[in-house]
């Protein structure tokens, strides 16, 4: 199980890699939305800010948390969730995530739940072996 814990978290740090590299692209294919979206999500800060966050995730669901390391899983979740609630914040488009018709952040959202269950899946198999040391 921790074998498809971490590959769950790689493909969800990867997707949120490229969402922060897509910012960009998308912002000038939807130029209808106003400078402010590509100062917000396609500006050099927050698309390096994404992809290093993203580089990190990939490094700890890598080394540590395959070999069941706690402490990475912790520490990746709290990644994890200050994306999300920084995101839902500051986004408004966010809040329509659940409609199927409107234009939402379903990659980022998609990326999250991923990455959450690939964390659980992770933490329940070390769970589990370190009850039995």
């Amino acid at each position: 199980m921790r074998r498809i814990g971490v590959l769950l978290i790689v493909v969800a740090y990867a997707l949120l890699l490229y969402t922060s590299l897509a910012a960009p692209a998308y912002a000038r294919a939807h130029a209808h939305l106003g400078s402010a979206m590509l100062a917000e999500y396609a500006g050099p800060w927050p698309v390096a800010l994404g992809c290093a966050l993203a580089t990190a995730g990939i490094v700890l669901a890598i080394i540590p948390i395959r070999r069941g390391e706690i402490w990475a899983i912790w520490l990746s979740l709290a990644m994890l969730l200050m994306l999300l609630v920084t995101r839902l914040v500051t986004d408004p488009r966010c809040a329509v995530v659940l409609d199927p018709h409107q234009h939402g952040c379903h990659t980022f959202m998609i990326s999250v739940v991923l990455g959450i269950v690939g964390l659980a899946l992770a933490m329940g198999r070390g769970l589990v072996s370190s009850d039995k040391r």
